[in-house]
């Protein structure tokens, strides 16, 4: 059983590839500065670096399950759905999460992916 859970809000991604008893953990950080006297607004902040390292991470991951607050996790697939369309297929779904920690992340993906296997038979 392998598959993959990100985690991704607006400063950055959290990709953790399992593969039989074995995981693997990775992270992106948006490219921008954010200084003390200028505030980003949503859209001013140019995720799409991120997003482009975060979606090769993906790349040959066949289940993803996709993690994050707010739109950051929806806009990720959408830019699947756009620039990576063969890994938008991979994703299983697309869920809300405040900020958990690592564990909390590992376990959803573990409680998701295990619940999916016994659903499949």
């Amino acid at each position: 059983m392998s598959f993959a859970v990100v985690w991704i809000d607006l400063e950055h991604a959290k990709v953790f590839h399992f593969s039989g008893d074995q995981m693997k953990r990775e992270e992106v950080r948006a490219s921008y500065v954010d200084h003390h006297t200028h505030k980003f607004e949503n859209d001013e902040r140019d995720s799409q670096p991120m997003y482009e390292e975060t979606a090769q991470l993906l790349s040959s991951d066949k289940r993803i399950l996709i993690l994050g607050p707010g739109l950051a996790r929806s806009h990720f697939l959408n830019y699947l759905k756009e620039k990576h369309e063969k890994t938008a297929q991979c994703v299983q779904a697309c869920e809300p999460s405040d900020h958990p920690t690592d564990s909390q992340i590992a376990a959803k993906a573990l409680e998701f992916f295990g619940a999916q296997a016994k659903r499949n038979g």
